[in-house]
């Protein structure tokens, strides 16, 4: 079986991470909220959305070292391996922050992938071969359906449920934060779930 992966908010965890930066950076008052929904308000209750945008680009790129992975996303990954399974990383993001420096999010995300040894491991789950970073939604569900992915694990409603999904592909909705009451949706809000399921 073909099990295609996102990877930001899916693999990688920024829990926190935007909050931290935006504080150290003294762009944040300490007593805001550590989400980052509650980031991204302060930010625009103020006025100062470019400033979340930049702050983004940081975060995306040279502090990417400061997400984690989700609890017990690698084991998981290396289980569905171990047992025969294809795993395709189908992403995306842009390749440059709209502001800020210029640092490439597709390296970035490729070397945390690499620190945190799902590529390039003996017994990383991914090969880097099969790690497909898009500039856009619409290059990603193609990219998809291109690869030919069995089950798709995803984060984001507005990829699993877009008109041009490959209907052949199983939606899996990845997500602690939400519960999805769409039935054309299995949600799950950790990863030991999705490894019992598939």
């Amino acid at each position: 079986m073909i099990i295609g992966v996102d990877f930001d908010n899916t693999i990688a965890n920024y829990t926190g991470v935007f909050h931290s930066v935006a504080v150290a950076l003294g762009w944040l008052p300490t007593n805001i909220g550590t989400s980052k929904s509650d980031v991204k308000s302060y930010f625009i209750e103020q006025g100062i959305e470019p400033q979340w945008t930049e702050l983004q680009g940081i975060v995306y790129g040279k502090e990417i070292h400061q997400a984690k992975p989700y609890e017990s996303c690698l084991e998981v990954l290396k289980t569905f391996k171990a047992q025969g399974h294809l795993l395709k990383l189908i992403s995306h993001k842009t390749r440059y922050p709209i502001i800020g420096d210029k640092v490439d999010f597709h390296s970035a995300a490729t070397e945390w992938l690499r620190n945190n040894a799902f590529i390039d491991h003996p017994d990383s789950p991914f090969e880097r071969s099969n790690i497909f970073f898009n500039e856009t939604k619409a290059e990603k569900i193609a990219c998809i359906t291109a690869q030919q992915c069995d089950v798709f694990i995803d984060d984001l409603e507005s990829i699993l449920l877009a008109p041009n999904f490959p209907p052949e592909t199983r939606k899996v909705l990845f997500n602690v934060d939400i519960s999805s009451e769409d039935k054309c949706l299995e949600h799950h809000p950790h990863w030991e779930n999705i490894q019992l399921c598939i």
